[in-house]
């Protein structure tokens, strides 16, 4: 066999043997390619979870149950929103000035946090604003505790009223509502209203004076609301 001949032979076997070690090399840089994404997408899948359960770990709650801290943020923020809509709500309707313009400008903005109406109804019917301006009588209240149960909640407070020459009367006032969601707007923020307001108390606590004509029937008249 010539020189020739034994080239002729040996070209076609070098080259499926080059062939098939650059297949091996590509298979083998494929394989650690995407062994390489599978690891890296297997971290950040498990930082993601670690990080979100860092945000959010379980805790538990005062009455012993395992919440998310998210969860119970939300609550503390809902009843921070609630409280302040209460608090708002009366100040607006109880605070009452020798003033008309200031009584019913007041009254009207807290119609948009809870349904004063009937309370406003029961009060206008029996003079009580006008009482006030006639008597020049400053009325308003000063907040002890706010309570929540379920869809309910309570107002406790004291109510003060000062007539002409500094007699005053200080009562205790009370006041249930119910709680219902509502969307925000520009008057009323909080989203949140109050529904079925009543007064379930509103009692004498002191009255530094009785002489003053003008605060008795003014005194009265809440007596008479409450009864």
């Amino acid at each position: 066999m010539n020189l020739k001949e034994q080239k002729r032979l040996s070209i076609p076997y070098l080259r499926s043997v080059d062939v098939n070690t650059k297949t091996a090399q590509i298979m083998m840089i494929g394989s650690f390619v995407f062994s390489l994404l599978v690891c890296v997408t297997a971290f950040v899948v498990y930082r993601e979870g670690i990080l979100k359960q860092k945000d959010n770990p379980l805790v538990m709650d005062k009455n012993g149950e395992i919440r998310k801290t998210f969860d119970i943020y939300n609550d503390g923020y809902e009843t921070v929103s609630k409280k302040a809509l209460v608090l708002r709500g009366h100040e607006l309707f109880f605070r009452l000035e020798p003033d008309e313009r200031q009584i019913f400008s007041n009254i009207q903005q807290s119609f948009y946090l809870g349904d004063f109406r009937a309370l406003y109804e029961f009060y206008q019917s029996q003079g009580y604003y006008n009482n006030i301006v006639q008597r020049n009588t400053i009325q308003y209240i000063k907040p002890d505790s706010i309570l929540f149960a379920g869809g309910k909640g309570r107002f406790y407070g004291k109510e003060y009223i000062r007539g002409q020459g500094g007699q005053s009367v200080e009562k205790f006032l009370v006041t249930e509502f119910d709680v219902i969601e509502r969307d925000r707007t520009d008057n009323n923020l909080y989203g949140f209203y109050l529904d079925k307001i009543k007064i379930i108390k509103n009692n004498l606590v002191s009255e530094e004076s009785t002489k003053n004509a003008g605060l008795s029937s003014i005194n009265a008249l809440t007596e008479k609301e409450h009864e």
